[in-house]
């Protein structure tokens, strides 16, 4: 990294108005800066040559996957910072963001080059220019050409991943980046800035696109850690988010409902998690649209897994104590009080479980190695694995009869297929209960972080590319297997040892890999399951009553890009056009509401 220094040509004089000012960024300890924001893109019509290209007017849509249908919030989190606080830093995964990283850049010289490795899906991406000099204002420009390459392999991955990557990006793409900003170094920090991008970008067939990405950014306000006036917006976006679900149950819309002879429909599958998030939105529990869904999902015939977990989360979340995971969290409650189930929620609730439990890869003896599929095949998956432990953990919640050994048998399979470590890493994490001693002005003790292995998790095979909607559900997989083995009475120390090590290691390459703006890891999953992974982030943190991971509040800054989703109806914009809106209102109200309770998780370190 460069050191900051005020050499951006004509810059005397804006370092004697400054005087001995700290040029680095002013932001409050895990606090934010936020901005208003007004950004738009367009393309030109595919040509057969560059020069025609750039000469052709950019005013039509950008193809699917130039830019995220999702912009990344407009703030800037202290969390992001450098160790210097002159520059964020961390991979970028959108387009746009190059734009915020080299405007925020307090550090850069006159001289620009900056690289934004594996930018699906232009590649690697470099580039380089100058600053102007910056006038009495604060006031300095940009001008910088933008080239970039296929994916090169790097170090501290598998050699196949650049490979990978290379079958998704554009033959190639060059063009210039403008920008103007206003630094405000009395206050810290970037009051405004504009900046554009103005590409040439070569497809298939040696054709030619045109794409335009322009963004304004000005300040509007410092945020300090979970305040009032966070906790206050949070309180609305989980209301406005609920209110959106409530109705579309109401309204029994066509996407609650099973479609006969689709596979992998999952029209009741939606509706269970539809109830899940109302009554973790604190939706009373006699309201007429909560009792008519449940009255309504009893009646189903549930086959899938995912549907079967989430019918199974939901009759457990029912019949939880009020307010149980913030009892737990804050301390105020020890452990799970004996939940009493409906006599009509348990029937199908058992019926449920059973039907589960015979979704599964019959190529291993399930009494060994537990494995799940969508339904009963030679097929499993890291998500479908969380998912069945999901409902295996609440139906032993509700005091359902799950065959012992069955969760240490789920977690042998997880455990096969982590991925292998390529590096190691210090491991840093702030329990509730230290974060409470912390808030209260106590001393916390403290604990040099351990350097642990680094090891993600993919969709199905350890040699795939993890990710960060996957790991989380590998880490959350093993905490359920874990609590469960536990309330069994199962002591397997193999089995719990290696999860003990395999957990360390998921949350090391969550750490690594951190980043609430995209879907960290395997870049091409960058801006896919987005609303999915903070949802994971969500729960592998509160099954395990993390707090801050590697000093960063995951969940401050998880909200903040999720409130500026939300939509004026309550639902959250989707990701991708194959998402629906409660699919992904659905997992950022849970997210808000941080809807999971810690497990009851005591291990060997």
């Amino acid at each position: 990294m460069t050191k900051y220094v005020l050499a951006f040509g004509g810059a005397f004089l804006f370092a004697a108005a400054v005087g001995a000012q700290d040029p680095g960024w002013q932001i409050p300890p895990e606090g934010a800066i936020e901005y208003a924001r007004e950004w738009r893109a367009a393309a030109g019509e595919p040509v057969g040559s560059r020069r025609a290209a750039q000469a052709a007017p950019a005013v039509g849509k950008v193809p699917e996957g130039w830019v995220s249908r999702l912009a990344p919030a407009p703030n800037l989190c202290q969390g992001e910072l450098r160790t210097d606080r002159r520059a964020p830093e961390g991979q970028v995964h959108d387009v746009r963001d190059v734009l915020r990283h080299l405007a925020f850049d307090l550090g850069s010289r006159s001289g620009v080059r900056a690289q934004f490795a594996r930018l699906m899906p232009f590649g690697d991406v470099t580039v380089s220019g100058s600053w102007s000099g910056v006038d009495g204002d604060g006031v300095q420009t940009l001008r910088a050409d933008w080239s970039a390459r296929l994916p090169r392999p790097v170090s501290g991955e598998e050699r196949d991943v650049a490979e990978r990557l290379r079958v998704f990006c554009v033959a190639d793409s060059d063009g210039q980046v403008t920008m103007r900003r206003r630094i405000d170094a009395a206050a810290g920090r970037v009051a405004e800035w504009d900046g554009e991008l103005d590409l040439v970008v070569e497809e298939p067939q040696k054709q030619f696109r045109r794409l335009v990405v322009h963004d304004e950014w000005r300040f509007t306000a410092v945020r300090d850690n979970q305040d009032a006036e966070f906790r206050k917006r949070v309180a609305a976006g989980i209301a406005g988010g609920v209110a959106f679900v409530r109705d579309a149950i109401d309204e029994k819309k066509s996407f609650l409902q099973d479609k006969r002879g689709e596979e992998r429909d999952f029209g009741s599958g939606r509706l269970a998690l539809a109830l899940l998030t109302m009554v973790h939105g604190h939706v009373p529990a006699d309201d007429s649209v909560l009792q008519r869904g449940f009255a309504d999902l009893r009646r189903r015939r549930l086959t899938d897994t995912y549907s079967l977990a989430a019918a199974l989360m939901a009759v457990a979340a029912r019949c939880a104590p009020p307010d149980e995971a913030e009892l737990l969290r804050s301390g105020r409650l020890a452990g799970r009080p004996p939940r009493q189930m409906d006599p009509a929620d348990r029937k199908a609730a058992d019926k449920w479980l059973q039907r589960l439990l015979g979704n599964v890869d019959p190529r291993t003896d399930p009494s060994d190695v537990l494995r799940f599929n969508y339904e009963a095949g030679p097929r499993y998956d890291t998500s479908l694995q969380q998912y069945a432990l999901l409902g295996m953990w609440s139906a032993q919640l509700c005091g359902l009869d799950v065959p012992q050994g069955s969760f240490a048998a789920a977690a042998r399979h997880l455990l096969a297929v982590q991925a292998p470590a390529l590096s190691r890493a210090p491991l840093s994490v702030r329990t509730y209960a230290q974060q409470r001693l912390l808030d209260q002005g106590d001393r916390v003790p403290q604990v040099s972080p351990r350097r642990v292995a680094v090891r993600g998790f993919a969709y199905q095979e350890p040699e795939e590319p993890p990710f960060g909607s996957m790991t989380s559900a590998g880490i959350s997989g093993l905490l359920l297997a874990r609590a469960g083995m536990q309330a069994q009475g199962d002591g397997d120390r193999k089995v719990l040892g290696g999860i003990d090590d395999a957990v360390d290691a998921g949350f090391a390459w969550l750490g690594d890999n951190f980043s609430v703006r995209c879907n960290p890891g395997f870049a091409e999953r960058a801006g896919r399951h987005w609303y999915y992974w903070l949802y994971g982030l969500e729960r592998s943190c509160e099954l395990f009553g993390i707090a801050r991971l590697q000093d960063r509040d995951w969940y401050f800054e998880g909200a903040l890009q999720l409130l500026a989703q939300q939509q004026p109806n309550g639902s959250f914009k989707a990701e991708h056009a194959s998402t629906l809106l409660l699919d992904s209102t659905c997992f950022a109200v849970l997210f808000l509401a941080r809807s999971t309770a810690p497990a009851a998780i005591t291990t060997g370190r």
